[in-house]
């Protein structure tokens, strides 16, 4: 029997043609970023936290063509696997860039405003970077586990499943980030 609490992790690679990666990648190199901010409050509003936080962001529309490969891959988890009432994307698919020594530490994506966000995707467009690890605590066993996601493949878990992003070491790290909302859990 499988509980609830054990479904963590979904991994998926689209097999994107190495010309859409490109494109991908190639569009989200062309953005203006700002530094990253956390929500520190519950009215939402925003605050940079630097020892948390450390990267820079921009957004793209859910209604932008990458949106679209994004938000399959959140189907297809779903239906195969997580099997959550799931409404639409919780916002824009965030745009994240992490250069040496930048990082996101242990955190959820939990929203404290709005729609309670369901699944959660990281998808990585570029490998030539050291460091910038991807890890979540499994919190059935209370271990670690470092998740090795290749440039074109993502990863999909539940929002409220602790995770963080390690330093990078060299070179720049490029991921998308979106999120799946829906009602709250019965």
């Amino acid at each position: 029997m499988t509980f609830f609490s054990e479904k963590i992790l979904y991994t998926v690679d689209p097999q994107l043609p190495e010309v859409v990666l490109t494109a991908m990648l190639d569009q989200c190199k062309s953005l203006t970023y700002t530094d990253s901010t956390v929500v520190v409050k519950e009215d939402g509003e925003q605050g940079q936290m630097k020892n948390l936080r450390n990267s820079q962001q921009c957004w793209l529309c859910w209604d932008h063509w990458i949106a679209g490969i994004m938000h399959n891959n959140f189907i297809s988890a779903n239906n195969d696997y997580f099997h959550y009432d799931l409404d639409h994307f919780d916002s824009g698919i965030q745009v994240t860039k992490y250069g040496p020594g930048q990082k996101y530490d242990w955190h959820t994506d939990e929203n404290p405003v709005g729609k309670p966000r369901k699944l959660s995707m990281s998808l990585v467009l570029n490998d030539d970077f050291s460091g910038g690890e991807f890890e979540l605590y499994r919190p059935a066993t209370r271990n670690k586990e470092q998740v090795i996601i290749k440039a074109g493949s993502a990863i999909i878990f539940p929002s409220w499943v602790v995770h963080r992003v390690n330093p990078v070491k060299s070179g720049t790290r490029y991921s998308l980030v979106a999120w799946m909302n829906g009602p709250q859990f019965k």
